[in-house]
């Protein structure tokens, strides 16, 4: 008997440098909330958002993403040209809900329900996934499908 071991695709040993939501969205948050200089007491800089839970740097980048909504044009642009030097998705994708619930579920590593299932084929089938991230949801639906036919 054969025991089936899930790994999540975000984790190093299963790519190149394939970032975790958790390292995604505390890029987010400290390029967002950054000030210019950074200082060791600044609770928003990666490093000490990287000290707290996966649920903690969640809710600080659900308070960045509503600051980053509330900026103007031209800092946005200029936030969306920092996240792309970091390697991070774009603004828009980063407001996208559905992207957000994908990273929940690939960090995972596993389609739970129906409803996950559903939203990972939807976001598949769009342009807001990195390839390697549509590969990691190819991924999982295939893996879902076969134990769900």
């Amino acid at each position: 008997m054969s025991q089936l071991f899930t790994v999540s695709p975000f984790k190093p040993s299963c790519g190149a440098d394939m970032k975790t939501e958790k390292e995604i969205l505390a890029e987010f948050t400290a390029l967002v909330f950054e000030k210019g200089q950074p200082s060791a007491m600044d609770i928003f800089t990666k490093q000490n958002l990287l000290k707290g839970s996966l649920t903690s740097v969640r809710l600080a980048a659900n308070d960045a993403l509503e600051l980053s909504a509330l900026m103007r044009q031209d800092e946005q642009n200029k936030l969306n040209l920092k996240m792309k030097e970091s390697g991070l998705p774009s603004l828009t994708t980063m407001h996208n809900k559905a992207f957000r619930n994908f990273l929940k579920i690939a960090n995972r590593g596993i389609i739970k329900k129906e409803q996950e299932y559903q939203l990972v084929r939807s976001v598949s089938e769009t342009t807001i996934l990195s390839l390697e991230q549509q590969s990691i949801a190819y991924k999982l639906l295939e893996s879902y499908e076969q134990t769900h036919s």
